[in-house]
This record gives structure tokens, C-alpha cells and sequence, in this order.
């Protein structure tokens, strides 16, 4: 009776591999500490901004002004989170896949920067603090979203390390 037992000649011969360019899987980019409590900063952010929107939405919040919301705001709003929802995913998957993360942080930015001087202008006699406490929540805690942007723009390893050959 023959051995039918395969050896690792055979069996890297069978599926096209050189027995010696063995690659090590393992090879991914380890993000630093920072990078992960500045990431998780901005998905927390982009929630509670985002459930804050839905809260005002569904008119669930007391003492907000419908006038002001009539004049145009809310649709602003509605447009401006479902494409802050979008980029905020597209974020995370780009940085799961560790793949155009920078340019997907970048549109996201200017968006960012883009509706900050979008509501500056145009919402500007209607943004009173004491008036709209949610709101100016918001556009008060902005600056901190954008740097936070800014930082995990500069500081995301996006280079993987070449494979180990064993």
C-alpha cells in the first residue's frame, strides 16, 4: 500500500507556492493609543450630534423655537446629518479596511469646516446661545470636532508593514 500522506513540498508545489515565500498574515498597522481616543471621540460626537438631530426632529425636546426651525434649519439639518452619517461610516469602514481613510478625513473636514461657515453666515442673526441651547451646543462644540479631524488626519499610519517572509 502507498503513503498518501502529502508533505509540504507537494503540497505548496499543488497550490503554485515556493515553499520558501511563506507570508506571514499577521502584517497589519498597529494605530497608537491617541489615534484610537481621538477616533472614538469622533464617532461618540457624530452620534450624539446625530441623536440630538433625530431628538429636535421627532419634537421630543421642550422649549425649542418652531419658528426658527420653520425657516429653513431643520432641512439644513436633515441634509447636513444624513451626509455626516454617510462620511462618519465611510470613515470607519475606510479605516477598518485601512484603505483611503486620509481622503474620506479630508472630505470629511471640509464639510466640516464648509458647514461651519455655512451656519455662520447664514443662520447668524438666528444663533443665540440662550435661544437654542441644543443648537449652540452644537456649533459651539464644532471647533473641537474639526481638530479632532485634524489631528487623526496627521497622525493615521496608513503604511502596512511588508510582509514577513519565513
Amino acid at each position: 500500500m502507498k503513503n498518501k500522506n502529502i508533505n509540504n513540498l507537494e503540497l505548496s508545489t499543488i497550490l503554485g507556492h515556493n515553499p520558501g515565500e511563506h507570508i506571514n498574515e499577521n502584517s497589519y498597522v498597529f494605530q497608537s493609543s491617541s489615534f484610537k481616543l481621538i477616533f472614538s471621540f469622533i464617532n461618540l460626537y457624530a452620534f450624539i450630534i446625530y441623536a440630538l438631530f433625530f431628538l429636535v426632529k421627532g419634537n421630543l425636546i421642550e422649549g425649542i423655537n418652531w419658528d426658527f426651525l420653520d425657516q429653513g434649519y431643520l432641512s439644513v439639518l436633515n441634509t447636513r446629518s444624513i451626509l455626516v452619517s454617510i462620511l462618519v461610516i465611510s470613515l470607519n469602514i475606510s479605516i477598518y479596511f485601512n484603505y483611503g481613510f486620509k481622503y474620506v478625513c479630508l472630505v470629511l473636514l471640509v464639510f466640516m469646516i464648509n458647514g461651519a461657515i455655512d451656519n455662520a453666515t447664514l443662520f447668524s442673526n438666528n444663533m443665540h446661545l440662550i435661544d437654542r441651547p441644543y443648537f449652540a451646543i452644537f456649533n459651539v462644540t464644532r471647533p473641537l470636532f474639526i481638530i479632532a479631524l485634524f489631528w487623526v488626519f496627521i497622525i493615521h499610519k496608513d503604511k502596512k508593514k511588508s510582509p514577513k517572509k519565513v
